[in-house]
């Protein structure tokens, strides 16, 4: 495919400069609010050690654990306070081809999205937990059945396009891609019914659609808009049918 690119994607008009305004205040605000419980409470810590410790030993061993319960707090501060501005303020965006420039509400909606979400998975990746992980995942717009386990190191792009059913498991470091820049910016649907696996490392691009008890193997790619029919399962770059499951 050739992409022979957009004639303008910034213009200077007051939408698109209020746009590009907000979407470098909005993630500021955000991430400050964010971290904030953490800095009061190494804050509070050196403030109260300096007073009541007069040797430097005790609060030097204290200080490790304060960090750690600091930086365990800011990664569940940071996905409340982004999740919840994504919630309140919608921004999330709809399937389709958009223009690449902000003054396309969806493109605008995408790039805020991103900025906000896309940080915020690295520090869930820290200390992984697949519930808290899936819990995320539906306050920023997935529809995320019962029951689904994901391995860890997984790049779940475009939350808000994608559906995973019930008792499905997504392995490690799979990606589950809801976009690509091709001449627009090209938004689709990424379902996976009930009682699916996807392989590690294994790539969903945008459009596809597991039906239910379907399987992608590990490190496998499933190119854009495929469908994998039910019981059956799949593998290679990119997929091909491997196997009727009974």
């Amino acid at each position: 495919m050739k992409y022979d690119g957009e004639t303008k994607k910034f213009d200077k008009s007051g939408i698109s400069l209020i746009r590009m305004i907000l979407i470098v205040i909005i993630p500021i605000i955000v991430y400050s609010i964010s971290a904030l419980p953490s800095v009061l409470i190494v804050g509070s810590y050196l403030h109260y050690a300096t007073l009541y410790f007069q040797h430097w030993i005790i609060p030097l061993i204290i200080l490790p654990f304060v960090l750690l319960i600091s930086f365990l707090i800011l990664i569940f501060s940071t996905m409340f306070f982004t999740g919840m501005t994504i919630k309140i303020f919608h921004l999330t965006y709809e399937p389709g081809k958009h223009r690449k420039s902000v003054k396309d509400k969806n493109t605008f909606h995408f790039g805020l999205f991103y900025i906000l979400y896309r940080p915020t998975v690295k520090l869930l990746n820290v200390f992984f937990i697949s519930p808290i992980f899936a819990a995320y995942l539906r306050l920023v717009g997935a529809k995320v059945g019962k029951n689904v386990f994901f391995g860890g190191r997984n790049t779940i792009s475009d939350p808000c396009v994608v559906e995973i059913g019930d008792n499905t498991l997504i392995g490690g470091g799979a990606t589950i891609m809801g976009h690509l820049g091709e001449d627009k910016l090209v938004i689709s649907k990424v379902i996976i019914e009930d009682h699916c696996l996807v392989g590690a490392e294994a790539l969903l691009m945008p459009g596809v659609h597991m039906k239910h008890h379907s399987v992608v193997g590990g490190k496998s790619l499933v190119t854009k808009n495929k469908v994998l029919e039910s019981h059956t399962m799949y593998g290679g770059v990119p997929v091909k049918e491997i196997k009727k499951n009974k």
